[in-house]
């Protein structure tokens, strides 16, 4: 007993001092970049921008989201949408349809129907299927075409649809573009947390890959440049990661990825527990997929740097290290309890590098340091909270990974997008 007893404290002795250096990283990661200047770069005429966008079963969000589009592109004649109606059986591709006739926008989006039995077999067929349309019904010179991928609640503004085709243009090598997400809604305290996280940590998180030269794809908010899979006619598998994968099968075969933190896409928020630990659950199942895939190509890969390669397996890893890691603080935890000066220490430090982390993310949420709110950086100390909620769903992916469940429901969208931020 008294060896488990060491064992534990040990593990989660070094899942502190691990934390310790993990956040000093992601501040390092927080260092700000350069702002790409609109007004002063034109855009070449010549690129497109074929946007495709998923919808399964989305009639509460169509009318919004289609709007949206339109609104944000009208001066963009080279952006146009795919709307994939994945065999929905709520009226969404109907929906689809009378809204291209109504508003005479048919030369700016187009309806791709998937029909039974050949859909709903996943988001990698169903973009694949869309990749197909834009190939046989576009005359386009594909060596100037870029296609994005964007989800059914996205919202995105003329300035980034703009700085999107500005980024490939001046970068001729990039072959995928990763851009920011934030949330339209924060009306309570778990929305609020989920554009917390988008706005700060996941952001450091694709700056350091940045400056490793693995940037990654991470669903909402891709985009790709049609020549890096001119020669794959099925560059999307159906992992639960499927973004992760496939930007993983790019940096493999020596493409460039890029991040860009001043490029943002608006999606919903979660807005409730349940929903939000299912979908959180299915993440990681995905990434749990992604190891045994590879993890050995990773490793073995002549493309790759030893940065790029200890990132990526870390992150495929991440979810094990935190279950072996939390368990271990559990059990630390409860033996401290009876031991209360250790207790104390160990509180007083977790306590205390929490509270300046959380500081540290409130300035970099509110944008100024010198206006920031006190709430704000309350709600950065819920984080905590936060990251407790986030435990459940790793322990519901392993359940069902080693269970040999893959099939999940949906997230389901259509909250009021009536006070998406500005641009």
């Amino acid at each position: 007993m008294d060896i488990f007893i060491k064992i534990t404290l040990l593990i989660s002795y070094i899942g502190i001092i691990y934390y310790s250096i993990w956040v000093a990283i992601l501040v390092c990661g927080s260092i700000k970049e350069s702002h790409i200047k609109v007004n002063n770069l034109k855009i070449p005429k010549d690129i497109k921008l074929f946007i495709l966008m998923p919808m399964l079963n989305e009639a509460g969000v169509v009318n919004s989201t289609l709007s949206q589009f339109l609104k944000n592109t009208a001066k963009l004649s080279q952006v146009q949408l795919g709307v994939i109606d994945d065999g929905s059986i709520d009226g969404t591709g109907k929906l689809i349809q009378e809204f291209i006739t109504s508003h005479h926008c048919s030369n700016k989006i187009h309806l791709i129907r998937r029909i039974s039995p050949n859909a709903q077999t996943g988001k990698g067929d169903a973009l694949n299927y869309g990749l197909n349309f834009i190939r046989k019904h576009f005359d386009y010179n594909m060596n100037h075409v870029i296609v994005g991928v964007l989800d059914a609640d996205a919202i995105m503004h003329q300035n980034d649809f703009q700085k999107v085709l500005i980024e490939f243009a001046e970068n001729p090598e990039l072959a995928l573009l990763q851009i920011k997400v934030r949330m339209t809604q924060t009306n309570n305290w778990l929305q609020k947390m989920q554009d917390v996280e988008f706005a700060t940590l996941n952001d450091w998180i694709q700056r350091i890959r940045n400056h490793i030269h693995n940037a990654a794809a991470s669903g909402n908010g891709q985009f790709i440049r049609m020549t890096a899979i001119k020669n794959n006619p099925k560059p999307w598998g159906n992992a639960l990661l499927e973004d992760f994968e496939f930007s993983t099968k790019f940096l493999l075969s020596g493409k460039k990825t890029l991040y860009s933190s001043d490029i943002i896409v608006y999606q919903e928020a979660v807005n409730k527990i349940s929903p939000f630990i299912r979908q959180r659950s299915r993440w990681v199942q995905g990434g749990l997929d992604c190891i045994g895939k590879y993890i050995k190509e990773i490793l073995m890969s002549h493309e790759l740097n030893f940065w790029a390669k200890f990132e990526m397996v870390f992150f495929m890893l991440l979810p094990s290290i935190t279950l072996f890691v939390g368990l271990s603080n559990l059990f630390a935890l409860i033996f401290s309890l009876f031991h209360f000066k250790i207790f104390i220490y160990l509180f007083i430090f977790l306590i205390g590098i929490n509270l300046l982390l959380a500081f540290y993310m409130g300035s970099k949420y509110c944008e100024d340091p010198t206006k920031v709110r006190f709430v704000t950086v309350l709600d950065c100390v819920g984080m905590v909270i936060y990251n407790i909620i986030l435990f459940p769903a790793i322990l519901i992916a392993f359940y069902r990974k080693f269970t040999g469940k893959h099939k999940w429901i949906k997230t389901s969208h259509g909250q009021d997008k009536s006070n998406i931020a500005k641009s």
